[in-house]
């Protein structure tokens, strides 16, 4: 009888059941199956210049250009701006609170 042999990577589950990648090319009968414990290769870690050239390639590909420096200066300033609004518009409904407050307090006579 002749020998065939077939190598199929997969899992081990933690209820020792055995989950093949791929089924295996071999007929339909009983098998003899050896595990072997395999490490994970650690994943090719890219520098960060690495990363940023391919999300540049990419937008490149897409047409898409990035924000310039002037248009993040003008983005940050129309927020400051928004949020400076925001803040005077908070004081001065503090000011009319705290005025009715004081109104309230002098017409029923409190120091």
């Amino acid at each position: 009888m002749a020998t065939t042999e077939v190598v199929v990577r997969g899992a081990v589950t933690a209820a020792g059941e055995l989950i093949l990648d791929q089924p295996p090319d071999v007929p339909a009968g009983r098998v003899e199956v050896t595990v072997r414990i395999v490490r994970d290769e650690a994943p090719m870690q890219q520098s960060m210049v690495q990363t940023l050239r391919g999300i540049w390639a990419d937008l490149d590909a897409h047409g898409l250009e990035g924000r310039g420096g002037e248009q993040i200066v003008a983005e940050v300033r129309a927020m400051r701006d928004e949020w400076s609004e925001r803040q005077e518009g908070l004081e001065a409904l503090q000011d009319r609170l705290r005025a009715a407050r004081e109104r309230r307090a002098a017409e029923a006579g409190e120091p």
